[in-house]
């Protein structure tokens, strides 16, 4: 069973005051606006109307949160360990190989023999 998106708005009387009504789908069964979990009520039909209006926006609209999370310092010396590490790969490359790979380049160190 397929159900429409189709959002309605109604109020009930209540005695003398009137309570916002709305469904989200075509189909499902009324639900009525709370607020701190009580039914809220209005004064005339078309203000319970503009309420069940506003209660929808805010379920299709939530309110968009954002949290910043604080900067931890480095207090077991990452940091420096990854730096000591890379200084340590750049000398074993060299004395390996002759050459330092610098920024993802490769830079070459020539030994030069001079003709007699």
């Amino acid at each position: 069973m397929t159900r429409d998106f189709l959002p309605e708005y109604s109020q009930m009387p209540v005695g003398s005051r009137y309570r916002p009504l709305f469904r989200l789908f075509a189909g499902s069964g009324w639900k009525y606006v709370r607020k701190d979990g009580a039914p809220v009520e209005c004064d005339t039909a078309s203000q319970a109307i503009e309420a069940a209006k506003e209660c929808v926006k805010r379920i299709l609209n939530p309110e968009i949160r954002a949290e910043q999370a604080a900067v931890i310092e480095d207090v077991l010396g990452v940091e420096a360990w990854q730096r000591e590490r890379a200084g340590q790969a750049a000398r074993d490359q060299q004395d390996a190989f002759g050459a330092l790979i610098v920024r993802g380049r490769q830079i070459l160190v020539e030994k030069r023999r001079q003709r007699a």
